[in-house]
């Protein structure tokens, strides 16, 4: 069995269809889960829901999925001025009555079971709720109280927007997301591709081309509301604490620490290898998007952090 997860594409339909036109043409899954946050953030929240619902076997609720439905509010979208509720208002006059009806009727979670004792489970955040993410820097303690009462062999979730696998005791958790909004550095949508094998179930993290200006672009033209802080977000892939997520996933994964060596210049006749400049803390300069390729596919290395404000976003 091979199940295909995409997450948190939050209206981006540039990022959704290079993702489901890679799941159809390199995976064959035998399903297609969009596994919540489909709409709000995005220029295109209509058009990517109802792509999602013509091409996924299945879709599952994200908290802002529940926000758009009316389920309830969380974070900024419940203040009155904050331009996060105006952005909710814009999104469900896109979407219209029927599909804001069916975001408010998608699942929580759902299974897939191969085999007796193997059962694959999906969730947005985590098993429990739709609002904590599991952060890749949680010690053990903290992560398994979250999985304390899930009887499954491996748990797939989104939410945090950065992808990255890890071991609770005998199950296999990985964060799959995001194919709209990544935010670990790297431009290219990312979604999960699980494989149960008769050794159990195997993660594979897929990375997609797609024309990241177009949907920039498309904020602006269809006059978002907040959409230079939403250019900005997309382009700017990554959180504050960026390397510390980066390490502890790594961890996880087994993997060395990235060697920073350089090879010497030419001319230098096989001197010593040079080490790479640790990372500052320094703002680096400005990603200005009107400088995007049209198609590009690459990792971001100069986008400034946010002020503290707007970097708690996980509400959407």
């Amino acid at each position: 069995m091979r199940v295909a997860i995409l997450a948190d594409i939050h209206g981006n339909l540039p990022a959704c269809e290079a993702v489901l036109d890679d799941i159809t043409k390199s995976v064959a899954p035998d399903y297609i889960v969009a596994a919540g946050d489909l709409a709000l953030r995005g220029a295109h929240p209509r058009e990517t829901v109802e792509l999602l619902f013509s091409k996924c076997h299945a879709l599952i609720m994200g908290n802002t999925d529940a926000y758009l439905a009316g389920n309830y509010l969380g974070g900024a979208y419940r203040e009155r001025d904050h331009w996060k509720t105006e952005l909710l208002r814009w999104t469900r006059d896109q979407l219209g009555d029927t599909l804001l009806h069916q975001l408010g009727q998608m699942p929580f979670s759902l299974r897939y079971t191969p085999r007796k004792g193997q059962d694959l489970f999906i969730c947005h955040a985590n098993p429990r709720n739709l609002e904590e993410s599991l952060d890749p820097t949680l010690d053990d303690v903290a992560v398994r109280r979250f999985f304390t009462h899930l009887d499954a062999a491996a748990c797939a979730f989104g939410h945090l927007h950065f992808p990255y696998r890890r071991r609770v005791g005998r199950m296999l958790i990985a964060d799959v997301a995001s194919a709209g909004i990544p935010r670990d550095g790297d431009l290219r949508p990312a979604y999960g591709v699980f494989t149960f094998t008769p050794k159990g179930w195997r993660v594979q993290i897929r990375r997609v081309r797609y024309p990241v200006r177009k949907a920039t672009q498309a904020l602006t033209a269809r006059r978002v509301p907040g959409g230079p802080l939403l250019i900005h977000k997309l382009v700017e892939a990554r959180y504050r604490h960026h390397n510390a997520l980066m390490e502890a996933a790594r961890r996880h994964s087994g993997l060395p620490p990235p060697g920073p060596v350089l090879r010497p210049p030419p001319g230098t006749g096989g001197a010593r290898p040079m080490l790479a400049a640790p990372f500052e803390n320094n703002p680096p300069p400005e990603v200005d998007p009107s400088t995007l390729p049209l198609d590009l596919d690459g990792t971001v290395t100069g986008a400034s952090p946010l002020p503290p404000d707007a970097l708690n976003d996980l509400d959407g």
